[in-house]
């Protein structure tokens, strides 16, 4: 698997707006949950709140496979090559 984006300054410019996009949408399934489970109120079980933390969840998913994809070249050093002793 090779994931070329044309350059390597794109690439960390991407990688910032992917982890800022995981991270605010990290923010609302966090924040829909809690709406729709633990906090009372009109949205407590609510079908408005269960969709949006689906959506938000499926988002979140796709997020980090993008995430893993430009930083495959890292995860494949670090977790699949053997350590030199």
């Amino acid at each position: 698997l090779r994931f070329h984006i044309g350059g390597k300054m794109k690439q960390i410019k991407i990688l910032k707006i992917v982890n800022m996009l995981l991270f605010l949408d990290f923010l609302i399934v966090l924040t829909s949950v809690l709406f729709y489970k633990i906090i009372p109120g009109n949205l407590n079980g609510s079908e408005m709140m269960a969709e949006m933390h689906e959506t938000s969840g499926m988002i979140f998913g796709l997020l980090v496979l993008v995430h893993l994809t430009l930083n495959f070249k890292w995860v494949k050093m670090n977790y699949f090559t053997p350590k030199k002793k």
